[in-house]
C-alpha cells in the first residue's frame, strides 16, 4: 500500500527537475536579452525573448521575467522612435515652411479653413485678359495645376505637357470647368490635380529647355498654353512643397499613435510595479 505515494513522490520530483532544467535552458536567452536591452539594441533583445516563447514555453518563470522585460523594450523603443519622429517632423516643418516663404499664400479666414500657395506672378489681378497656368498647393498638401484659358470655352478636361522627342505626361480634370465673364471677356478655368506619384514637375524640369509643348484639351478644341522658365520652376516648388506638408502629415500622425503606446506602456508597467510591491 506504501508503493503509491512513493510513485507520486518519485514522478513529483521528475517533474520538479524537469522544470528546473527548462528553467536552466532558458535563463541563456534572458541573459542575453538583457544586455542587448542594456546596449539599446532593441531588435536583438526581442529576438531572444522570442526564441523562449518558442522553445521553451513550460519555462514559466522564465518566461514571466521575459515579458516584464518585453514590456520594458517595446516601452523604450516606443520612446526612442518618438524622439526619432518629433525630431525628423520639426526638420519637415522648417523645410516647409522655408519652401513656403517663396510663395503666395491666398487665403480669407473669414470663408476659407483651407488656403492655396503659389506664385505671386499667378494671382489673377496680375494676369488679366490671358491664358496662363497656375501651379498650386493648398495648406493640407494637395498639388494641383489650375488653368485660365482665355476667350471661347472648351470644355478642358486634360493638359498635357509634351517634350520635343514625343513623349509627354497628362493631368485630368475631376469637375467641369467654371465659366465666367467679367468686363475684359470669358474666361473658362479648369482645375488638374496632381497626384503624389505623377512625375509631371520632374518631367518638367527636364525638358524645360527642350521646346516643351503645354496644350489644353478639350471637347471642342485644343489650346496652347504659354509656360515659361518661371513657371516650371514654380511647377517643381508647389510640388515639393506638397511632399513636404504630407510628410509632416504623416510624421504627426506617427508621434500621435506613438504618444498614445508610450501612455499605454506606462500604465502597465505601473501595474507591474504596483502588483510587485503588493
Amino acid at each position: 500500500m506504501k508503493t503509491k505515494p512513493i510513485l507520486i513522490a518519485l514522478f513529483a520530483a521528475l517533474l520538479s527537475g524537469c522544470a528546473e532544467d527548462v528553467e536552466r535552458l532558458a535563463q541563456p536567452y534572458l541573459t542575453r536579452a538583457q544586455q542587448h536591452y542594456a546596449n539599446k539594441q532593441y531588435s536583438l533583445a526581442k529576438l531572444q525573448l522570442d526564441s523562449i516563447k518558442l522553445l521553451y514555453p513550460k519555462a514559466f518563470e522564465t518566461r514571466k521575467q521575459a515579458q516584464d522585460l518585453q514590456l520594458r523594450v517595446e516601452y523604450d523603443e516606443a520612446h526612442a522612435s518618438k524622439l526619432y519622429a518629433d525630431s525628423l517632423l520639426a526638420d519637415t516643418r522648417e523645410k516647409a515652411a522655408a519652401v513656403s516663404a517663396k510663395l503666395y499664400l491666398d487665403k480669407d479666414p473669414a470663408y476659407q479653413d483651407v488656403g492655396h500657395y503659389y506664385a505671386s506672378r499667378h494671382r489673377v489681378e496680375q494676369n488679366v485678359g490671358r491664358t496662363f497656368l497656375r501651379p498650386q498647393v493648398s495648406e493640407r498638401g494637395e498639388c494641383s495645376v489650375v488653368v485660365y484659358n482665355r476667350g471661347k470655352a472648351i470644355q478642358a478636361h486634360t493638359l498635357r505637357f509634351t517634350a520635343s522627342d514625343g513623349s509627354f505626361v497628362e493631368l485630368k480634370t475631376k469637375e467641369a470647368p467654371h465659366i465666367f465673364s467679367d468686363a475684359s471677356g470669358r474666361t473658362e478655368r479648369a482645375d488638374f490635380v496632381v497626384q503624389p506619384d505623377n512625375n509631371v514637375a520632374s518631367f518638367v524640369q527636364l525638358h524645360s529647355r527642350a521646346n516643351l509643348k503645354v496644350s489644353l484639351v478639350g471637347e471642342a478644341a485644343t489650346v496652347a498654353v504659354p509656360m515659361g522658365k518661371a513657371d516650371a520652376e514654380s511647377l517643381a516648388q508647389v510640388c515639393e512643397l506638397a511632399a513636404l506638408l504630407r510628410l509632416a502629415d504623416e510624421l504627426e500622425r506617427q508621434a500621435s499613435e506613438l504618444e498614445r503606446r508610450i501612455h499605454f506602456f506606462e500604465d502597465r508597467l505601473q501595474i507591474e510595479h504596483n502588483t510587485l510591491k503588493s
